[in-house]
């Protein structure tokens, strides 16, 4: 039987970036709600089972009209719920993480405003997941990088070959997620992706090939690329 994936979306943010005044879930491209796209975009890639939305508290009834609305058109075959966020992007990780009962299996936690990965980056991130019980997408990094001091003056200019720049879906074996968030919450601290959290527990994290048009949908500008993406992807056209 196939292995198929359950999948944490974090979609909470207050999308002040955007400067829209709403959270960016809702924000449409093209006439279709940006996590709605994610959710068809996760239906697509033929390894989703089951998808845990996590949104603010406030949101939700919002939230689920908007899914039962497109649910027959996008993402059919998916079962769905929605739950509530915390302050931080952990903390919403960790309340969707509670909602897994299963005591085997993996786990993706996919941002809710990268409708863009598609199936052969979850691929690929999902074998290496299989490795070795943890992965993430990354791109190799097209900007020189410069660490620089409070006072704005470089100190170091690090070897571009030994960075990328993270994105998700990040996978993991589903104990291993819950050993790392069991770390986390006993010894607290900021981090603002999951593989950080299993990095601290000196587990392996495995890097598969992610996309450029992986893209995050953070600012105005974001918007009018992902425009642009949408356009020559026929896969999306509802």
């Amino acid at each position: 039987m196939k292995e198929l994936l359950t999948v944490i979306v974090p979609a909470a943010g207050a999308g002040k970036r955007m400067g829209l005044g709403k959270n960016k879930a809702f924000i449409t491209i093209r006439g279709i709600p940006l996590l709605v796209l994610c959710m068809k975009m996760l239906a697509e890639t033929g390894m989703v089972r089951r998808v845990i939305v996590v949104t603010r508290a406030m949101e939700i009834q919002e939230t689920e009209m908007l899914l039962r609305e497109y649910r027959s058109r996008c993402f059919p075959d998916i079962d769905w719920q929605v739950a509530a966020g915390g302050k931080e992007r952990q903390d919403s990780v960790a309340s969707g993480l509670a909602q897994i009962t299963d005591t085997e299996g993996y786990v993706a936690v996919h941002d809710g405003a990268r409708p863009f990965a598609g199936k052969e980056v979850f691929a690929r991130t999902f074998n290496k997941a299989k490795e070795c019980g943890a992965a993430i997408a990354a791109v190799p990094l097209k900007d020189t990088v410069k660490i620089v001091d409070n006072s704005r003056f470089v100190v170091s200019t690090p070897d571009r070959s030994s960075l990328c720049a993270v994105q998700t879906p990040q996978i993991f074996e589903v104990n291993v997620l819950r050993r790392g968030y069991a770390f986390l919450k006993e010894h607290p601290f900021a981090v603002t992706d999951d593989a950080s959290v299993i990095e601290m527990l000196g587990h392996p994290v495995a890097v598969a090939e992610g996309s450029y048009e992986n893209i995050k949908v953070t600012t105005p500008e974001d918007l009018l690329l992902a425009e642009k993406i949408l356009e020559k992807q026929d896969f999306f056209k509802l």
